[in-house]
Parts: structure tokens; C-alpha cells; sequence
């Protein structure tokens, strides 16, 4: 048994070896600008915004919801990336922002983007090379707006409608306590989960995955596929991820594109959106 998409994933072998191709953008997807600036991969530029990668209201304030079209191809002219770019995202929060830049160039319809297995900390533990040089990425002049993936996004109403669907699975993939809604707000007006929501934390596709700054690495194959059998995960089925924002759902969605789960979807707005609105289901 293999990842039935090993392409999605990257080694630091790989990257270390290929730094200076012509056709590679590498993005740094960590927190903030003060992490890159303290060091990063070399030729790496730094991913603009906010980390969560949301549309931003009129007020300057993040929203619940993904970029539209427009404000990513901008997003994408800021970090020099064109069609025809293989794009390289890493972080050092175990790949949850790298994998939410992936799922959204994917939505958009970017078909040469991976992630770096390991992120930050497999790659300074490699004794690879690091940069304090802020790239500057080149600036085309047009603004290429791609067609989205709808397939791969679920909206609240959409979600209303099937979420008890049986041909239709909700993963939770949050932390369990926030699942049975006796930690982390985070502001929610309501706490709990969607009525009869899979919960599989995010975490639990990676190695090492409690070590704070330890290598979290992606489980091999046969781990992963053992863990979604016995959480009841199907192949069969169509699968929503959430969270509490869409990042760590996103990077759910990454572990099981990498398993060859098709029928992935992310509700983009997740518990931030459900828990604060008056005619959604939650159940303790």
C-alpha cells in the first residue's frame, strides 16, 4: 500500500536540491512576517495576510469565508505565482496554514502545488540551508483569475440540507474537547458539535504530532488508512471537514486527497459561522 497522490507531499531531499529551478515558488506560510524575517527556506517569499487566508471586510478584518476569485489572483500576483509555477508551501504550526494555501490553490484551480513534509522543523533539522534575505518576488502585470473547484467548498445551506445525509459524512476535526463543547469558545455564541459530525483531530494524520517543536512529519499510509477505518471514515461517502475556521479542516483535506479520498469537501466557514447562527443543530 502506498499514498494513492504521493505527488501532493515534498521532501526536504527534494527542495534542498531544486532551490534555484526557475519554475519553483516556495512559500513561507508561517504566522507572521517576523517569523520569516528571522529565517527562512532560501528563495522562499512570504505569504501575504493573514495566515487564515480569508476575505477581508470592509473594515479590515478577517471574514469567515475563503477570498473571492479576485482578491486570491491577487494574492497569487503578490507571491509570483503564474500557471505554470509548482508551488512549495511550508509552516512550522505542523503544515495547517501550508496545507490551507494548498487546499486554496487547488480550489483555484493550480494543478503544480505541494507541501513540504515536515515543514520548518524537518527542514532546519536537515542541516539544510537557511535565508535572513526578504525575497521579493517578481510581479507580473496581469491578474489571472482562474475558475473555482465548487466541488470542493460546502456552504451553511448546502450543509443544512445534507448533514444528516447518509451519503454524506461530517468530520469534526477539531480537538475533543471542543467537539463535546467543553473547551474553547473561541466567541461562539454556542458551543458542541453537528448531530452526528465523525470527530478526528486534525493531528492524528501526523507524527510526533504533540511534540510543540518536534518534526511532525505525515503518517505513513498504512497508519493513516488505520486511523480513518477506525474513526469510520468512507471512501464511499461524501466527506465535509470543519473546524473552527477552515484551516485545520483544510489540512484534513489534505490527508485524505493524499489517501485517495475523492469526494472531499471543506465548509469553509465552519463552527465560527454554524455556532453563532440561531437555526443550526448542535448536540453535547
Amino acid at each position: 500500500m502506498a499514498y494513492a497522490n504521493p505527488d501532493l507531499l515534498i521532501e526536504v531531499e527534494w527542495l534542498c536540491d531544486h532551490l534555484d529551478d526557475e519554475d519553483l515558488v516556495i512559500v513561507d506560510c508561517q504566522w507572521d512576517a517576523n517569523a520569516y524575517l528571522r529565517a527562512h527556506i532560501p528563495n522562499a517569499v512570504m505569504r501575504p495576510g493573514h495566515p487564515f487566508v480569508k476575505k477581508l471586510e470592509e473594515d479590515g478584518t478577517i471574514s469567515a469565508h475563503m477570498p473571492d476569485a479576485e482578491e486570491f489572483a491577487q494574492m497569487k500576483k503578490e507571491m509570483g505565482i503564474t500557471p505554470d509555477k509548482l508551488v512549495v508551501c511550508y509552516d512550522e504550526w505542523g503544515n495547517h496554514f501550508a496545507s490551507r494555501l494548498w487546499w486554496l490553490l487547488t480550489h483555484h484551480g493550480h494543478e503544480r502545488v505541494k507541501v513540504l513534509n515536515g515543514g520548518w522543523q524537518a527542514w532546519v533539522s536537515s542541516k539544510c540551508q537557511v535565508s535572513f534575505t526578504e525575497i521579493k518576488p517578481q510581479i507580473f502585470e496581469s491578474v489571472s483569475v482562474s475558475q473555482c473547484d465548487s466541488r470542493a467548498v460546502v456552504d451553511v445551506k448546502e450543509l443544512m440540507n445534507n448533514y444528516n445525509n447518509p451519503l454524506w459524512q461530517v468530520v469534526d476535526v477539531r480537538s475533543e474537547d471542543e467537539y463535546n463543547g467543553k473547551d474553547e469558545s473561541w466567541g461562539n455564541e454556542r458551543l458542541g458539535h453537528i448531530p452526528g459530525a465523525i470527530h478526528l483531530e486534525w493531528k492524528e494524520m501526523l507524527k510526533d504530532s504533540e511534540e510543540e517543536q518536534g518534526v511532525k512529519i505525515f503518517k505513513n499510509d498504512v497508519e493513516m488508512e488505520q486511523r480513518l477505518q477506525h474513526s469510520g471514515v468512507s471512501k464511499d461517502k461524501t466527506i465535509v471537514v470543519h473546524c473552527q475556521s477552515g484551516v485545520r479542516a483544510a489540512s484534513m483535506a489534505f490527508s485524505l486527497t493524499l489517501m485517495g479520498y475523492e469526494d472531499v469537501r471543506v465548509y469553509d466557514g465552519s463552527m465560527e459561522e454554524w455556532a453563532n447562527m440561531d437555526d443550526t443543530p448542535l448536540e453535547i
